[in-house]
């Protein structure tokens, strides 16, 4: 991403939840709350703001869909079956005794402040980078909820601030859509430093892409436009793996899969019949 602007990423996804809200036929994937969140997200300029708009009004929105068909078919609605899936396992693990959620690479996602009051006994904690955060801070006009706290940290150069929540809770950590953008050598340290929490308790939910037989990394069906284009806003795919090495790699740190599914099985957890795009992976793993 620009060393100096909110992440591209972050306001496509937030754009694409406010279209989803929007459309008698989605709405319901959307979670509830989360577009008002996310319409603020996108008033800090006027070019977010008209992103924002062109999602609501109808005739731009048939234009949306008409690009993602182009660009990459079902990217829109695999956004939310992705976040439907993590936060089922985030309510799952505070029912289970967790009592801190670390949400890494927060972008404009909305869980973290969703869930802050329902969960008022739950400590949230969202680490971005500054650029992103900044501009979601902006948005709410610190307005957060007292068990909320923002951490502003560029991982690709700084470590993970483990200390601010090693203190013995039950943590989950989550990093949704985030570790792709991240070298190898981040992704190693990031992952070293989940490891060594202190606590009864510690669970990870992540995302991460497929490493391709020829090498490649992307979803499936391939888009050319998206590769360039996350190249173009500095923000391309870094690092992938194969599905089969998965409980491998974590086992590297002492990390143990409970779950790994692939994207196209979101849609059928969560009861539709939405075809998702092949290529991202969903894991639930913990320290044990």
């Amino acid at each position: 991403m620009k060393a100096e602007q909110a992440s591209s990423t972050a306001k496509l996804i937030a754009a694409s939840t406010i279209l989803l809200a929007s459309d008698p036929h989605t709405t319901a994937l959307v979670a509830p709350g989360a577009r008002a969140l996310c319409e603020r997200f996108l008033s800090g300029n006027l070019a977010d703001v008209l992103l924002a708009k062109s999602a609501v009004f109808a005739p731009t929105r048939g234009l949306w869909r008409m690009l993602e068909q182009v660009v990459l078919p079902g990217i829109i609605t695999h956004y939310w079956h992705r976040k439907r899936w993590i936060e089922r396992r985030c309510r799952a693990a505070i029912a289970e005794g967790c009592r801190r959620v670390v949400v890494i690479g927060a972008g404009f996602d909305t869980l973290a402040l969703r869930l802050a009051t329902e969960f008022p006994h739950i400590d949230w904690i969202e680490i971005d980078h500054p650029a992103t955060q900044r501009a979601k801070s902006d948005a709410l006009c610190g307005e957060l909820a007292p068990n909320v706290r923002f951490v502003a940290i560029d991982l690709a150069a700084d470590p993970l601030p483990a200390e601010l929540f090693d203190d013995g809770r039950a943590t989950l950590v989550i990093a949704e859509g985030v570790l792709m953008y991240l070298a190898p050598a981040v992704i190693d340290r990031l992952f070293h430093a989940i490891a060594t929490l202190h606590g009864p308790s510690t669970r990870m939910v992540f995302s991460f892409m497929s490493k391709w037989p020829d090498g490649s990394t992307g979803f499936r069906p391939r888009s050319r436009w998206v590769e360039r284009w996350l190249a173009f806003r500095s923000e391309p795919f870094a690092w992938s793996i194969e599905v089969q090495r998965i409980d491998s790699f974590l086992q590297r740190f002492e990390l143990t899969p409970i779950e790994v599914v692939p994207s196209q099985e979101l849609a059928s957890e969560a009861g539709t019949s939405h075809t998702l795009l092949d290529g991202e992976n969903l894991v639930l793993c913990e320290k044990r």
